[in-house]
């Protein structure tokens, strides 16, 4: 694969993001509809934290083990703690200090902050495919590629998730706004995680992201939880989790068939020199 060509793919892993936000545009929605689609939306964030979380304190622990509790590890361990700390803690004490001061914290400023949180978790996806490319892996960055630019697909619509609780009319350049700040960060760190490989920043950026959505969760949480027909509103939360995590399993379905099909090719490798 030429590096022009990892380029545009991985610009297209992240404007796979578009496809969910124009939903912010229909107007045909009642009150509980709207609830609904909100915990729907949130639902496809707690996923997010679940992976997010997952893959941040497994990167930690595995090094703490491999370096039984160096100093490494203690690296990990405090970069992991200071990027929650920024993304929850930090969001908190800005809305109060910053946002709150200029007024109700309006569905529009949730859905930027929305978008600044999966674009924190887009940055590190895109690092994973350019490592993956930096490392030769041509094909399994491939698989990575369509799995991540599947995954995106469903995110746009968890960043007007707000908007369209509060039936809010989203212009085109807003959606288009939003979706260079939760997808465009996919493409950099294509580029980046091409040249440069750092699980300490990958782990920075998966807390930040982390951090983010927690802050995120708990103002969608607090914006339905007086809403009337509570028991089909969290049904759509639970529905929402469930579609992140099948766009999850068919990504990782992909990775784990390419991971196959390269340890049977070795194996054929291995089998020929040593008939040789």
């Amino acid at each position: 694969m030429q590096t022009g060509t990892l380029i545009l793919l991985g610009f297209f892993a992240g404007a796979t993001i578009v496809l969910g936000l124009p939903i912010a545009r229909l107007k045909s929605f009642n009150a509980t509809m709207r609830s609904s689609l909100t915990m729907f939306a949130a639902g496809i964030l707690v996923f997010l934290l679940v992976e997010i979380l997952g893959d941040a304190t497994g990167e930690t622990a595995d090094q703490l083990r491999l370096a039984g509790g160096g100093a490494a590890g203690a690296v990990l361990t405090l970069l992991l703690a200071v990027g929650l700390l920024a993304g929850f803690v930090g969001l908190i004490a800005f809305e109060q200090r910053v946002i709150r001061g200029k007024g109700e914290l309006s569905p529009e400023r949730l859905s930027f902050t929305i978008a600044a949180g999966i674009g924190l978790h887009n940055l590190s996806e895109g690092l994973a495919i350019g490592q993956s490319y930096a490392q030769g892996m041509s094909g399994f960055t491939l698989t990575l590629i369509i799995g991540f630019g599947l995954h995106n697909a469903t995110e746009g619509f968890g960043i007007v998730g707000p908007m369209v609780q509060k039936g809010s009319t989203v212009s085109w350049g807003r959606l288009a706004l939003l979706a260079l700040i939760g997808g465009g960060p996919t493409f950099i760190g294509t580029v980046l995680g091409s040249l440069w490989s750092s699980t300490y920043l990958s782990v920075a950026v998966l807390g930040m992201a982390g951090g983010a959505l927690l802050y995120v969760l708990k103002q969608l949480f607090s914006a339905t939880g007086k809403a009337p027909r509570q028991t089909l509103i969290m049904t759509a939360l639970v529905a929402g989790f469930l579609v992140g995590w099948a766009t999850s399993v068919i990504a990782d379905a992909g990775v784990a068939s390419k991971a196959v099909q390269l340890f049977q090719e070795m194996k054929l490798v291995a089998i020929h020199v040593a008939a040789h």
